[in-house]
């Protein structure tokens, strides 16, 4: 079994149980530190859009306002990730707007670098105790089991796509799209599909994204433009995240999520409370409450993400919606140096500036 950064050979159980990002230093515990003007009725919170988002506020939100007589202000958030640089801005100032912080595995070691988060165990978070080790943080749970791979539209597209490289058949020219919301994705996608391995990311990387240029129509920067990309007829193919799949498949579109054989990523987000947040008890107690097994199968019924709880079980119809379940498949999911992403950050993002005005 390999197990290095070029390897693609992972168990289930290595999927399950091994952590995506290196453990860090402890914050200071500021969990019982709570403002005496915060309002315990009020939670400001984070929030993806498009029908992720949809999801959260109808299956996650509603329910635990109702249970706990409380209100969750929304904050969407503009594509794909969370607003780090200005997040610290406001950490600083000891006064973050969203309590609730969702991290991507770069962005979870780059707050942990700069002290953004506060100390949340099982302590207060007592659901912690059913997920898998992996899945446990000192600064909270990993949850929100992504893939992603290759989606594609099975009335227009034939064959079956089974590797990365069908993105740049030239009879789809104008009618796909990649993701530039996560571009490190899309960069290690390219190197999969015609180096083999995942980094690094250089010229000859951009090289083959020169050659992919004909065939796109867009670069998307949110999921639920790809949506839409979709719905639209626009696009025929596009690097996807296997639950925004799911939720189109049940809208009616022929779609389908293919793991492509060079390999394929798989994600979890950290689910953080904000260091200095206004109401820390409840931003946990609203942790508790989505990590229950009603919420997290709602999310593997509806949407198609995996969960990390252990009292979860798939029927043979979920199993190949979450793709994780399935060891054979597992199998192509590569490991990815979350350190080499957060750290060539800049440097990626400067060469494709470079590479879209060329």
């Amino acid at each position: 079994m390999t197990d290095n950064l070029t390897g693609k050979n992972i168990s289930r159980r290595k999927v399950l149980q091994t952590s995506l990002v290196a453990g860090g230093a402890l914050a200071t515990p500021y969990f019982f530190m709570r403002s005496a003007k915060a309002d315990s009725k009020q939670l400001n919170i984070y929030n993806w859009d498009g029908n992720l988002g949809d999801f959260y506020v109808e299956h996650w939100h509603k329910p635990f306002e109702e249970a706990f007589d409380v209100k969750l202000n929304v904050i969407k958030l503009a594509g794909s990730r969370a607003p780090l640089e200005k997040v610290q801005a406001q950490i600083n100032a000891e006064r973050p707007e969203s309590d609730f912080l969702p991290l991507h595995p770069d962005q979870y070691i780059y707050a942990k670098r700069n002290d953004l988060l506060m100390e949340v165990g099982p302590d207060m978070v007592p659901e912690m105790n059913n997920l898998y080790s992996s899945f446990v943080t000192p600064h909270g749970p990993k949850l929100v089991l992504w893939c992603y791979g290759l989606a594609y539209n099975t009335e227009l597209v034939t064959p079956a796509p089974t590797s990365w490289r069908a993105l740049w058949d030239e009879k789809y020219a104008g009618r796909v799209c990649i993701n530039e919301a996560l571009k490190d994705q899309t960069l290690q996608m390219v190197n999969l599909a015609w180096k083999g391995k995942p980094l690094p990311v250089d010229k000859e990387t951009f090289s083959y994204l020169d050659k992919l240029k004909p065939n796109l129509v867009a670069l998307w920067t949110s999921g639920s433009q790809a949506e839409q990309l979709f719905r639209n007829g626009e696009i025929v193919m596009t690097p996807f995240w296997n639950g925004r799949v799911t939720k189109l498949r049940g809208e009616g579109l022929p779609l389908e999520f293919v793991a492509p054989q060079e390999g394929f990523m798989v994600r979890s987000s950290l689910y953080g409370v904000a260091k200095h947040a206004k109401n820390p008890e409840l931003m946990a107690q609203w942790l508790d409450f989505i990590l229950k097994p009603e919420q997290q199968l709602k999310l593997v019924e509806i949407f198609g993400y995996g969960s990390p709880s252990k009292l979860i079980k798939y029927t043979p119809e979920q199993a190949k919606a979450v793709v994780v379940a399935d060891p054979d498949v597992v199998k192509l999911a590569i490991n990815e140096d979350f350190q080499t992403i957060l750290d060539k950050s800049g440097d990626w993002s400067d060469m494709w500036t470079a590479w879209k005005s060329s």
